[in-house]
């Protein structure tokens, strides 16, 4: 149990060195940069700077969070101008449907108006003259109609006694020769 204990504190020593070294700044910052946890590799990286300001891996590091940093907050700025715009567009839409649909009422309500407008002044004409009479020789719709479908129904008398005479006699069963 104590050789355990004692392997722990001397494995946490050994990562606490390393992190005072410059090179172990960079190798944990490093390692969070690739995580994509840019604000802990900043922290951390920083603090190696603050100890070894002229080393040449951290200061390239910073350099290339910082780009990064940029790159995140740009693409969030993209993001959100984007998430707006799809805002403003699904706003026009429904903006468009509900003019679509209080036209459509318009509409209704015109339509409505205008029967209204046509049955009140039915009303308020004078009766109505009678139908002139058909001239001599001449025939009204109805008698048309009437002589149409009789004409009709002739016809269909016809093709039926076409048909049934057609039919007559029975039907031969020829023998193939092949």
């Amino acid at each position: 149990m104590k050789a355990i204990v004692l392997s722990i504190f001397l494995m946490l020593g050994v990562s606490l060195a390393a992190q005072t070294s410059a090179e172990g700044y960079f190798n944990s910052g490093a390692k969070d940069f690739i995580h994509s946890e840019i604000e802990k590799a900043t922290a951390t990286i920083d603090e190696g700077l603050k100890k070894y300001p002229n080393d040449e891996k951290l200061n390239s590091l910073k350099r290339k969070l910082i780009e990064e940093k940029k790159k995140k907050d740009q693409q969030k700025k993209d993001d959100q101008n984007k998430k707006d715009q799809e805002n403003k567009d699904r706003k026009k839409d429904q903006d468009q449907k509900n003019n679509d649909q209080n036209k459509d009422k318009k509409d209704d309500q015109n339509k409505k108006d205008q029967e209204k407008n046509k049955q009140d002044n039915k009303e308020n004409q004078k009766p109505e003259q009678p139908q002139p009479q058909p001239q001599v020789g001449q025939m009204t719709p109805e008698q048309v109609k009437q002589l149409l479908e009789t004409m009709n129904n002739e016809e269909a008398k016809t093709q039926k006694k076409v048909n049934a005479q057609k039919v007559k006699g029975k039907k031969v069963q020829q023998e193939k020769d092949w």
